[in-house]
């Protein structure tokens, strides 16, 4: 198991748990390491067998959910053929996603629009809307908060393969 993030910060907990018993989710082949999107793929080109983007923030939000072209192209980057692809992202109005107009997955198009420029960048993928139910079981401290958070907010689920 590979697991990066832009900040060394966000890698301390995981890394922690990682190390404990496997009784209690360690892992023996778990390895960590610091690496923005704007750095990706680096070392690990080719080398990933399954990715999940689990509520980003900043750069890697704007490329999974704009999405961006060059992000995408550097997530697929990292992906060996056939590696299984998730992303879940969410935000609300006050976000700066939606000052720049990201209209909800209902808008008409938007799922469609997701899933060709994803395919762009080498990925087939399905798009859908997320509950708040389904958000807070993903495995992360922030997935529970924003579950039970009272702001508004929309999340999409994108799962699929690097072709």
């Amino acid at each position: 198991m590979i697991g990066v993030d832009a900040s060394a910060e966000g890698l301390r907990e995981p890394s922690r748990r990682a190390a404990g018993k496997p009784a209690r989710g360690g892992l023996a082949n778990a390895l960590f390491g610091v690496l923005p999107l704007e750095r990706a793929p680096g070392e690990l080109v080719g080398l990933i067998d399954s990715l999940s983007v689990l509520l980003p923030w900043g750069s890697l939000l704007r490329a999974v959910a704009l999405p961006e072209a060059d992000g995408l192209a550097r997530l697929r980057g990292l992906c060996k053929p056939g590696a299984s692809l998730q992303v879940v992202f969410g935000y609300g109005p006050g976000d700066p996603l939606a000052v720049q107009a990201l209209p909800g997955l209902r808008a008409e198009g938007r799922a469609a629009a997701l899933v060709q420029a994803y395919a762009g960048a080498g990925f087939t993928v399905t798009a859908r809307t997320t509950s708040r139910e389904e958000v807070g079981e993903l495995p992360t401290t922030w997935a529970k908060k924003l579950a039970y958070s009272n702001s508004e907010r929309e999340f999409v689920t994108l799962t699929g393969v690097a072709s």
